[in-house]
């Protein structure tokens, strides 16, 4: 049977369950952590109908707290004492209305306005959902519980590496051969729907990632170009280029066969699905109107490899892109407004795509970081590392507005760790990608297996999918 969970990771989860006070979160509350994965996947139902998830990675920690910022009087005042040099001015804010969510301490928000790209689809189409203060989360954790440790918190907090690996995994916080991460596991219950073509599942346009690697789908790398790559397997099941390494001993002291063999079989696929996917692609053009961005680019060439999706017979599929420089120690004004420009417009320009295409409703899109920065400006003019932060989804089926709660900003404050504003998350990583992966067609009783951690929040569909 295969498990979930392997060994060394369940000591992990055993370790948790021995701390007391702390409801679910050993013996029976991680049962369903232990879901069989081919049980599960021959249990869930085959689509007909295509849908995608695209994650939009911001590596270095996007400072959050300037892309949506208290507008009302009050709010401001407190994020423009905190943030000092970093301050947008009130008057520049592009105003959120969202009658159907109030924030508990009355605040409203306005958006960056160097992010206006998106700002109509959020006032106009409603379409774009503001998800406040995520993170990685082993269960909810406040303040109290943080200091007296009666409830754990993820290991290596601030550490880029980590954060990013808890983050794409989703509620594993051990790096170690054998993981998977959760999109990775929402395309292993769908490779029946994808006729068992797993070349195409997961497809990943800025090299290697953790998010993709399921235990039976693995992902690959596609380049602007639209030419497939080897799989991206140094992150599933160990590394590859050290399992190599071991084929080559094993080849030089046993059989002369192991290294040609592992190697052989790693390269047809890839060899194969090259040329699967060039005859796709014959005759097809990148779209047009994408910006002359990296992201752009990227993205232009989700929507052409998107567009044979039903020639390939894949019915869902998952797309990783990614942007850098969000690590902004210093001097921040001179580059955040402008990596936040480049988000918006190539971001707007794929919905806007999808909805020409008529497959508005079938793609959504969704940013994630490893962290977001602290809301004290630090003395170099930037940020520093912090925990929990905004992200956006965006789609044809997503109902826009906001969700989640904003932390009470005052430094030193209920929802700060420390004095410099570092946010203790309120919604885990785990429900954001539970409420996305029901969206995506998994079944409520796959939820543990893309979301680990999910039974321990009250919500498993935070409602941004409608």
């Amino acid at each position: 049977m295969t498990s979930l969970i392997n060994a060394s990771r369940r000591r992990f989860l055993e370790q948790l369950g021995s701390i007391g006070g702390v409801a679910g979160l050993g013996g029976a509350g991680y049962t369903l952590g232990l879901l069989d994965w081919s049980r599960v996947a021959a249990a869930a139902e085959l689509p007909s109908d295509y849908k995608a998830m695209v994650c939009i990675f911001l590596f270095g920690g996007n400072d959050s707290y300037n892309c949506v910022i208290p507008a009302d009087t009050a709010g401001y005042d407190t994020y423009a004492l905190a943030r000092r040099g970093l301050a947008v001015p009130r008057a520049a804010l592009l105003p959120l209305t969202d009658p159907a969510h109030q924030d508990p301490l009355g605040r409203g928000f306005g958006l960056n306005p160097a992010m206006s790209a998106l700002h109509g689809i959020f006032e106009t189409e409603r379409r774009l959902a503001v998800t406040f203060n995520v993170g990685p989360l082993v269960a909810p954790l406040t303040k109290a519980q943080l200091r007296d440790g009666s409830v754990p918190r993820p290991p290596s907090l601030e550490s880029h590496s980590d954060q990013q690996f808890q983050t794409q995994t989703c509620g594993i916080f051990e790096q170690e051969p054998g993981y998977t991460g959760w999109h990775g596991r929402a395309a292993d219950l769908f490779e029946a729907a994808n006729g068992g073509l797993s070349t195409f599942a997961n497809v990943s346009l800025a090299g290697g990632n953790f998010i993709q690697v399921g235990q039976s789908v693995r992902p690959y790398t596609v380049d602007n170009q639209g030419n497939l790559d080897l799989p991206v397997s140094r992150y599933a099941g160990g590394d590859l280029e050290a399992r190599l390494r071991r084929g080559v001993l094993r080849a030089l002291y046993a059989s002369p066969h192991v290294l040609a063999r592992a190697y052989g079989e790693t390269k047809e696929r890839a060899l194969a699905g090259n040329a699967a996917l060039a005859e796709a692609l014959a005759g097809t053009a990148p779209p047009p109107g994408f910006p002359n961005s990296d992201l752009g680019r990227q993205l232009q060439t989700v929507a052409q490899v998107m567009a044979v999706a039903p020639t390939l017979g894949i019915r869902r599929q998952t797309f990783f892109c990614s942007m850098g420089g969000f690590d902004t120690h210093s001097d921040q004004n001179d580059s955040h407004p402008g990596l936040l420009r480049t988000l918006a417009e190539a971001m707007a320009s794929f919905h806007q795509h999808a909805g020409a295409a008529g497959m508005a409703e079938q793609v959504t899109t969704f940013t994630a970081s490893e962290f977001a920065r602290t809301f004290a400006m630090n003395g170099n003019q930037g940020t520093d590392h912090a925990w929990g932060g905004v992200q956006f989804v965006l789609g044809g089926a997503v109902a826009g507005g906001l969700y989640g709660t904003m932390p009470d900003q005052t430094l030193g404050g209920p929802d700060d760790m420390g004095n410099q504003g570092r946010f203790i998350p309120t919604t885990a990583v785990d429900q954001v990608a539970a409420t996305l992966a029901l969206w995506f067609g998994v079944g409520t009783d796959g939820l543990d297996y893309v979301a680990p951690n999910i039974a321990r929040f009250a919500a498993d569909d935070l409602g941004f999918m409608g």
